[in-house]
């Protein structure tokens, strides 16, 4: 497992927004991490993590995933950004000093886009909130 200081070495975002603390588990298409959502955190506001904080976690998820792959073929980890959000849905924001998992799927790898399958759960394994995420991935120049 990783965590902490050693997730910055596979995605662009630095603290103090950073919304993934650890990476639990990782397949051929899909990566799941975990975030111990503090009272400090910037997305928190009155003890609650907010909506904007969950799609973070989504998209930070997407780029841990993003970023292991192209380590593994030896490559550079590439920028990528949020092209469009789809189908997004939120059941429950979850209160601060909580942890989270969340999961992201590869769907579809398109060129420089990829479609990208995320979901967010409980401690208790309850579903927080999902969409899809179409994220470009800049080129080399």
């Amino acid at each position: 497992m990783k965590q902490g200081d050693e997730l910055l070495n596979y995605i662009p975002q630095r603290w103090p927004f950073v919304m993934i603390d650890k990476l639990l588990e990782k397949g051929e298409d899909y990566v799941i991490s975990g975030l111990s959502i503090s009272e400090d955190n910037v997305l928190v506001e009155d003890g609650i993590f907010k909506e904007s904080g969950l799609v973070e976690n989504i998209a930070q998820t997407a780029a841990l995933f993003a970023g292991i792959r192209f380590v593994d073929q030896g490559k550079p980890i590439p920028v990528g950004y949020i092209a469009g959000i789809k189908d997004l849905s939120i059941e429950k924001m979850p209160a601060s000093t909580s942890n989270i998992l969340t999961r992201t799927t590869l769907l579809r790898d398109i060129g420089n886009i990829q479609i990208v399958e995320g979901k967010v759960y409980d401690e208790n394994e309850q579903q927080l909130a999902a969409c899809e995420l179409r994220i470009f991935i800049k080129g080399e120049e």
